[in-house]
């Protein structure tokens, strides 16, 4: 292969990887572990601040993931489940207390159920869900290299 050509078919590739959509992230600049209990503990955090008792069904197994470039990576779920009646008071509360955290926030309303959305600049994502039935809250850690 010639250098013209070795140059062609890496604009064609860069191109192509911009048109897609990917681009290349690396993890956060912490250990596995560190990633894991800096998610929980926003969860916990979370959890916390809108008081009630909660049902932890948090799973110990990661998920699988793909990284950019398609490498296999994993995260790990985490859901709490509240019977505890709460208002929209609450969700007002967990959205300042997210975005303090340099969270972007996502707010709905799905029938008589405020949803909150927020995701991390690692990719963590976490849910909030709360009605005057119920509450939830879930999300998934970042994805990490396996």
């Amino acid at each position: 292969m010639t250098t013209r050509s070795s140059l062609r078919m890496l604009t064609i590739a860069a191109v192509l990887v911009g048109v897609s959509g990917c681009a290349l992230q690396s993890p956060s600049p912490v250990t596995d572990a560190e990633a894991r209990d800096r998610f929980l503990a926003v969860i916990d955090e979370t959890q916390q601040l809108v008081g009630g008792v909660w049902q932890v069904d948090d799973d110990p197994t990661p998920r699988g993931c793909t990284l950019p470039v398609w490498v296999a990576g994993e995260r790990y779920p985490a859901l709490r489940v509240s019977e505890d009646p709460r208002g929209e008071g609450h969700a007002d509360r967990v959205q300042q207390a997210w975005e303090g955290n340099g969270l972007e926030v996502e707010r709905s309303l799905v029938g008589d159920v405020v949803e909150l959305k927020a995701e991390s600049e690692f990719g963590e994502v976490y849910l909030f869900r709360v009605s005057e039935q119920a509450m939830t809250l879930q999300g998934e850690s970042e994805c990490r290299p396996a």
